[in-house]
Parts: C-alpha cells; sequence; structure tokens
C-alpha cells in the first residue's frame, strides 16, 4: 500500500542528530519511500473526488482577486479584503436594497410591520413584504421577486416611511457578475422589462464607487435611472455613503432627483446605527424639493437570528403640488422578520 502525501511527508521531516546512524536510517527510509511512490502511484478515491475542499465549498466574495496586477486592481482586492467586509456586514443588517439587488445577491425574504406616530398626521400602520428566491430546479441565476414596497423607485431610499409602491411579483435574471460588473434583467405582470448594469471602482484603498444604470419599458412609458454611490470606510466601526439618483421618463413625470448621506456605525453584532439625511426633488411641474428628511436608525437583532427591531425618529419636510410644505417630526417603530442568504 502506498503512502498518502501527507504520510510521506511526515516520514520525511529531517531528523536532527550527532549519531551518524541515524542519518543513515532516515536515508534508507527516504529511498524506501520515494521508491513506493513511484511503483504505485497514489490514486484518488470517488470519496475524495467528489468531496470539494472547504475552501471550494464557500467563496467569499471579499477574498477574490483581479486578474489584472496594475495599481487600481491591487487596491480592490485590497478593499476586498479589508474594506469589504463591514460595507458588506452594514449593507446586510440594514438591508440596503439598493446594493442587495445586485446579482451577487441571494435569497431574501423581509417581512415588515411599521407603526409611525407623525406630529400633526397622528398615527399610521403600514406592512410590507419583499421576497427574492430562486425557483426549485431551474437555473440558479433565474429568481422570483416579490415586492410590496416598489423594488423599482430608486428614491425609495430617500422617502419616508409612509412611502407605498404598488405590489407586484416578477422574475430576475442575473445574467452576469464577475468581479467589478454585474448585469440583469427583470420582468414582471404590468408588463415592465427592466434592464440594470452596475460597475464597481476603488478610488484609494478605503474608497470605492458605484454606477447603475437601469433602463425600463412599462406599457408605454420609456425611462432610465442613474445612480452614483461614494463610500469610504473609516473603519471597521463607521462607514459612509453618498448617493445620487437621477430618473427621466417621457411622460408628465420629467426628472427627478435625490440625494442622500449615510453613516453607518456598528456597535455590536447585533446593534448598529444608521444617520440619514436626504433630500428629493422634482422639475414638473416646476422645480421643487418634494421630500428632505433627517434621521436616526437605531436596529437590534433579538431573541432569534431572523428577528429585530428598529426605532427611528426623524424630522420631515414634505411637499405637494398644490399645498404648503409640512415639516413634522416623525417616530416609527418596526417589526421585521428576515430570511436572508447573501
Amino acid at each position: 500500500m502506498a503512502l498518502t502525501p501527507a504520510q510521506a511527508s511526515e516520514v520525511k521531516q529531517p531528523i536532527v542528530a550527532s549519531n551518524d546512524g541515524l542519518s543513515i536510517a532516515q536515508e534508507s527510509i527516504d529511498q524506501e519511500v520515494d521508491a513506493q511512490e513511484v511503483a504505485e502511484p497514489v490514486q484518488e478515491t470517488d470519496h475524495e473526488k467528489s468531496t470539494p475542499d472547504k475552501a471550494e465549498e464557500v467563496i467569499d466574495p471579499c477574498l477574490t482577486h483581479s486578474a489584472d496586477d496594475t495599481a487600481f486592481d491591487q487596491a480592490f482586492d485590497y478593499l476586498n479584503t479589508k474594506f469589504c467586509q463591514p460595507a458588506i456586514w452594514f449593507d446586510s443588517f440594514f438591508v440596503d436594497d439598493r446594493t442587495q439587488e445586485d446579482a451577487r445577491a441571494g435569497t431574501l425574504v423581509r417581512w415588515t410591520n411599521d407603526f409611525s406616530y407623525y406630529g400633526k398626521e397622528g398615527f399610521k400602520y403600514s406592512a410590507n413584504l419583499k421576497a427574492r428566491f430562486n425557483l426549485p430546479g431551474v437555473n440558479r441565476k433565474l429568481k422570483v421577486v416579490i415586492d410590496s414596497q416598489g423594488e423599482d423607485d430608486p428614491f425609495a431610499f430617500l422617502k419616508g416611511p409612509d412611502d407605498e409602491g404598488e405590489r407586484e411579483i416578477g422574475l430576475r435574471y442575473d445574467w452576469y457578475a464577475k468581479d467589478r460588473v454585474s448585469f440583469n434583467i427583470k420582468a414582471n405582470l404590468k408588463p415592465k422589462l427592466e434592464a440594470r448594469w452596475r460597475y464597481t471602482y476603488p478610488i484609494s484603498q478605503s474608497t470605492i464607487t458605484r454606477l447603475t444604470q437601469k433602463i425600463y419599458q412599462e406599457k408605454k412609458v420609456s425611462g432610465e435611472s442613474t445612480e452614483f454611490d461614494i463610500e469610504h470606510s473609516f473603519d471597521e466601526d463607521f462607514l459612509l455613503r453618498w448617493s445620487v439618483v437621477a430618473q427621466y421618463e417621457n411622460r408628465d413625470n420629467g426628472w427627478e432627483f435625490g440625494s442622500s448621506v449615510n453613516l453607518y456605525h456598528y456597535l455590536s453584532s447585533k446593534q448598529a446605527l444608521n444617520y440619514i439625511a436626504s433630500l428629493y426633488g422634482v422639475d414638473t411641474p416646476y422645480h421643487y424639493v418634494k421630500n428632505a428628511r433627517i434621521a436616526v436608525t437605531y436596529r437590534q437583532n433579538f431573541a432569534r437570528d431572523w428577528l429585530f427591531f428598529e426605532i427611528t425618529p426623524e424630522y420631515n419636510w414634505s411637499k405637494e403640488v398644490d399645498t404648503d410644505r409640512l415639516d413634522q417630526a416623525i417616530i416609527t417603530f418596526r417589526l421585521e422578520v428576515l430570511f436572508q442568504n447573501i
């Protein structure tokens, strides 16, 4: 029976001693092992072939490396190993829809219940369901998307808790996802067809940029949206993200613009804070800021890995076309059930 490479390696460990007899004995063992390896090469069993290495089973996106060796590619690899970790943690913990719609994202089921008290409008309640999962026995690139909060609205992250989107069920095909680029196509029953392309690029070892371009067709409406993000990691506890969005549709909506600043603060593996400031404006029928808000969200995981609560005090300035601006304090308590495999 031939020795395995690991056993042969153990036998071949050098013996350090002044006794010549030990040295001669070691040489004899080395020769015997070499002869056995030549005469009877080690064969992998079927079990060994079918059982992948643990490193192959779980591929950490933060440990991938670029094919090129330029200074920018080295910076990108550094970000993957250093900066990527806090960014992924914050996006996963707060479930940032803009980053998790990426083609690399996996399964997600999210049910939220918001209990809000408005200083001038009183109490309001809203519930939303969002799900994204693969169909059994179908190409893993194809996902079912269920959304009751308006996933297609690029300004959803800028608006207050009272904004609700249309309910929809659709399919998303994650066509391509490699290194810095991803591309997917989505269709629903409105009917609506959307294509989304994303490119991520590092500026330095602590700063990264992300450009997302969408084009879509919904019945007789054509539109596009452009999103640009800059993220800066101060350390493992603080992540700053500045986002700007512009959207145009060939109907009465015209141009819409939005911008936000988020500062994520890590407290523990089950607690975090998100400091938020945002603006959302339109140019039809005239230029004005439709919504502005400042807020702080405290989020905590409790009781079970899939159970969360949030408390968000904020101050909100909102305006409709034919009304005066309404400014009021709002406090929202959210109870959330979250299952995800990102």
